[in-house]
């Protein structure tokens, strides 16, 4: 089970294409993956696939699949929910990282080391 639910996974993604990735979009919802399915393609416990698109080519990526019926995707394992809560703590490496091997952030991306306003603790101090 994972730490993190399916909403929250979609929130911090899209918050950090927003920020590393601003060409790619979510186009199906985060799964969180299991070992059931011998197509799964695992990154631990807590591991989500989710269907990205790249609005200037249409290029598609599939994470947490090895393989699929979408002819002209490329395929890469999962995203860590760990990775996901870290960077909604504020530490933005472990996502850049996860993108830059899935070939979606830029190389010379750096990310600040710890953000001091991340949005799970923004949102911690309003209520």
């Amino acid at each position: 089970m994972s730490m993190i639910s399916r909403y929250e996974a979609r929130r911090l993604l899209q918050e950090a294409l927003e920020e590393f990735a601003p060409r790619w979009e979510i186009s199906a919802d985060p799964i969180e993956m299991t070992i059931r399915d011998p197509h799964h393609w695992l990154s631990g416990i807590g591991t989500f696939g989710v269907t990205l698109r790249d609005r200037a080519t249409g290029a598609t990526k599939v994470l947490g699949r090895r393989s699929g019926p979408e002819k002209s995707a490329t395929f890469h394992r999962g995203l860590s929910a760990l990775v996901l809560d870290a960077y909604g703590d504020g530490s933005r490496d472990p996502i850049v990282r996860y993108l830059q091997e899935i070939g979606i952030a830029d190389a010379n991306v750096v990310p600040r080391p710890f953000a001091l306003a991340s949005s799970r603790m923004f949102a911690a101090l309003r209520h």
